[in-house]
């Protein structure tokens, strides 16, 4: 009997956020691979890919939404990710590909640095698994519904390391786009001081200067928009599914030659077919907008 492709669900916005339910609901609709969900207990958005190392992580099975099994980890989604696939509790952690979200708000940018989403993505990539990261461009998306026409999307599009992003209205089609430099500046606001973080600060400061002791929110302040043609903010603002490859290696190759032996002509090639198929079988259109030579 031919063994079905394994694929681990995962996210940063917890595991009963709307949307991992929809593209839960939609893998187990569409059939064509057995899935594992294992993620966050809870809201974990802007973890990057920290990890734990001095608690332990507390794990419990969740219903499973059409899973072959489904955990909660009260860590965070590199964690959740890490543990599923090397430690105890998945009876079968062998998996094939890992996808990420779907996140609520985008992972346009430099938000990739920031994204928990993608941390969990490329926590399954270190570990030699290919990995997806699914992220819609809505920050009110509260809904399974409203994940629906952008679970359908993903399902296509499981099969290589990507970023993805969709656009909350019907997209225009695929665009293969370059990663850019759209970014959200933070806003603090005073918040209330906790009485754990009193007592941290006088065990720190000799309890001398524990007086002084100011809370403070990160919320959400203007966005440097990145509008230059081929960019991936630049693609979804205009209504396009950017679909954007992301590697592991993050320095500046030192000469044009390093750069070009970084780069991997087959996959890209299979990208473009790839995109060109669906958009064609989907009656959408297609743009490879990153031409840079």
């Amino acid at each position: 009997m031919t063994r079905r492709p394994h694929v681990l669900i995962s996210n940063d916005d917890g595991v009963n956020a709307p949307g991992l339910v929809a593209l839960a609901a939609c893998l187990r609709e569409e059939n064509f691979c057995d899935f594992s969900i294992c993620g966050p207990s809870g809201e974990r958005s802007g973890q990057s890919h920290s990890i734990n190392i001095h608690r332990a992580l507390h794990a419990f099975p969740i219903p499973p939404l059409g899973a072959k099994e489904a955990w909660a980890v009260d860590g965070t989604p590199a964690d959740a990710v890490m543990l599923a696939l090397y430690g105890p509790i998945l009876q079968d952690n062998a998996v094939d590909l890992v996808v990420s979200g779907i996140n609520r708000g985008d992972n346009l940018g430099l938000h990739v640095i920031y994204s928990g989403t993608v941390g969990a993505a490329r926590e399954a990539a270190c570990k030699g698994v290919p990995a997806l990261a699914f992220s819609l461009d809505s920050h009110v998306a509260r809904s399974v519904e409203a994940f629906e026409e952008a679970a359908r999307h993903s399902a296509r599009l499981i099969r290589a390391l990507l970023n993805i992003n969709l656009p909350l209205a019907a997209p225009r089609g695929y665009c293969l786009a370059r990663q850019g430099v759209h970014c959200a500046r933070p806003r603090f606001e005073d918040a209330t001081v906790l009485d754990a973080a009193v007592s941290e600060a006088a065990a720190v400061s000799g309890g001398e200067h524990a007086h002084g002791l100011r809370a403070f929110n990160n919320l959400i302040g203007e966005t440097q928009v990145d509008d230059a043609e081929g960019t991936d903010s630049w693609a979804v603002r205009r209504g396009w599914i950017a679909v954007c490859p992301i590697g592991l290696a993050s320095d500046v190759p030192a000469t044009a030659a390093a750069a070009v032996a970084r780069t991997d002509p087959a996959l890209l090639d299979a990208l473009r077919r790839g995109l060109a198929q669906l958009a064609a079988a989907e009656g959408l259109e297609v743009l490879i907008a990153d031409t840079r030579e």
